[in-house]
């Protein structure tokens, strides 16, 4: 079970949805912490920590810019 920091990949940056899947391929159970209301378009991460026993907490932000290259 991955428990140290080096040992669980880097998801801050990566949209929500994207994280969970890495961080679940990679055996680990995942908590989310919202630093703001549900009012943008997309979840993104912006602080990941190891809590241990294989838990990793993100901390996410709703952005309001809208990327068309993401549409």
């Amino acid at each position: 079970m991955m428990d140290k920091q080096e040992d669980v990949p880097d998801v801050i940056g990566f949209t929500l949805d994207e994280a969970k899947q890495i961080l679940q391929r990679a055996g680990l159970c995942v908590r989310i912490k919202s630093t703001s209301s549900h009012t943008g378009n997309r979840a993104r991460v912006l602080r990941q920590r190891v809590i241990g026993n294989g838990e990793v907490e993100l901390t996410i932000s709703y952005e309001y810019y809208k990327d068309p290259a993401m549409e």
